[in-house]
């Protein structure tokens, strides 16, 4: 009779531990809709941000100024017909400067925001007038007077202010539009009046550019120096080369960068098309980079969903087995639904209140159900507190974990070491296979116990 009991408990046993595992495998099925719907949200979130971007500016890229001088070039048949040809010889500065304040402000539509920037460049540099050999051989004439000035963007009609060109002495308002649309699909230009015997031209120019998410420069001058401040307090450097001189604090970063023509793949001078700047990627400049959103830790705590669910109804399985407090399947359905809800509620709150805020309410309101629940499972008070603790440190944990980047699989790896040789010494004395009650002669080596 003993054998049978303890048979039938042992059954029993082993059926509520394949009801538990089979219970969480099911409850991967609401967190894998939790996350279809964060990505969902994030998406619409990214539309969003588009949508605000579109009627500000893009991320940008500024490329230029080039100096076009058009020309003529002749040649001749053996039968006497001289023909002309049209060319243009871009020329690129010998030195530049940009000074730029970097100001980034908030833009809000409905529950979604995006970051968006005012560059304001205060811009200086020089061109070098080439010899008449770079115009090639059969030169019939230089349109000196037709020359133009043209700037390059990925969105000129972003630009903030009228741009004023300072040439020399003269001064040229810069149109819309580019000179030449083989040489940039967006831009401002303007002619300028050169003077052969004048060998240098210093120009000055200042030059407001909306945008998002980043800016970037295509290093063309022989020199080039650009040093950007900003107000955004975690930018993220690109391309090559990388900042010379950078710091970095809460209240904004300042970084300087310094190239030269070797930085680049091309002379500093070329005829008509020989080089198309539209698709170089040959630039440098800082991403505006947002700190981890919500969606993204909502996505890497519901990752932790398989974990949490686990070592919970871990939990009450020892205080099923070792208090002797009989869980119905049905109340571990319940524990399982409360803790899946978990991931809902801290995706609604976050879009409102942000995530650590929408994790302490989400988290606090699960730990409290489930306590309040297991008062009526666990009967003593000192139980529930036992397990109003190791819940709370649980989510405290996973917390920790989220907010980690370097450390987060060490200290992770870690905790389930810790749990599972916890889990080992709890249940070092179970009797698996009942054989205690049905040989009650045989020693028990306590050693091994």
């Amino acid at each position: 009779m003993t054998t049978h009991s303890s048979k039938m408990n042992q059954r029993k046993l082993f059926l509520k531990i394949g009801f538990i595992l089979v219970l969480i495998l099911l409850l991967m099925i609401p967190n894998a809709l939790i996350q279809n719907l964060i990505y969902e949200r994030q998406s619409l979130e990214s539309q969003t941000q588009r949508e605000i971007a579109s009627s500000w500016g893009p991320s940008q890229k500024v490329m230029g100024p080039i100096l076009s001088i058009p020309y003529t070039t002749t040649q001749t048949s053996k039968d006497g017909t001289v023909t002309s040809f049209d060319h243009t010889l871009r020329i690129l500065p010998q030195s530049l400067s940009a000074e730029v304040d970097l100001t980034t402000e908030e833009r809000k539509k409905s529950i979604y925001k995006a970051i968006l920037y005012n560059a304001h460049h205060d811009i200086r540099g020089s061109f070098e007038l080439p010899d008449t050999a770079e115009f090639g051989k059969n030169l019939s004439k230089i349109h000196w007077a037709d020359a133009t000035i043209d700037m390059g963007f990925s969105a000129s009609s972003s630009l903030s202010n009228i741009v004023t060109l300072k040439w020399n002495n003269d001064k040229y308002k810069m149109q819309s539009g580019s000179s030449d649309t083989q040489l940039f699909p967006s831009a401002i230009h303007t002619r300028v009046e050169l003077n052969p015997k004048i060998d240098t031209y210093n120009f000055e120019a200042e030059i407001g550019v909306n945008g998002s998410k980043s800016i970037k420069y295509i290093p063309l001058a022989s020199n080039t120096r650009v040093t950007i401040n900003s107000n955004w307090p975690s930018p993220g450097f690109v391309g090559l080369p990388l900042p010379t001189k950078r710091e970095i604090s809460e209240g904004g970063f300042t970084a300087t960068w310094n190239s030269t023509e070797y930085n680049r793949p091309f002379k500093d001078t070329w005829k008509d098309t020989e080089v198309n700047l539209s698709h170089r990627n040959e630039s440098f400049g800082v991403d505006l980079v947002q700190t981890v959103g919500h969606y993204q830790k909502n996505m890497r705590s519901a990752k932790y969903a398989l974990m949490i669910i686990s070592l919970s109804f871990l939990v009450f399985f020892f205080f099923e087995i070792l208090k002797n407090n009989k869980i119905h399947p049905v109340q571990y359905i319940f524990i399982g639904l409360a803790l899946s809800i978990f991931y809902s509620l801290l995706l609604s709150f976050s879009e409102h209140v942000g995530f650590g805020p929408a994790y302490l309410i989400a988290a606090s309101a699960v730990v409290g159900l489930i306590s309040w629940y297991g008062k009526f499972m666990l009967r003593q008070g000192s139980n529930v507190m036992i397990l109003t603790t190791i819940l709370a440190g649980l989510y405290t944990y996973i917390y920790i974990l989220l907010q980690m980047e370097k450390f987060a699989l060490l200290v992770g790896t870690i905790g389930l070491f810790v749990v599972l040789a916890i889990s080992m010494y709890l249940s070092r004395n179970m009797d698996w296979y009942g054989l205690k009650k049905q040989m009650p002669a045989i020693e028990t080596d306590n050693s091994l116990v």
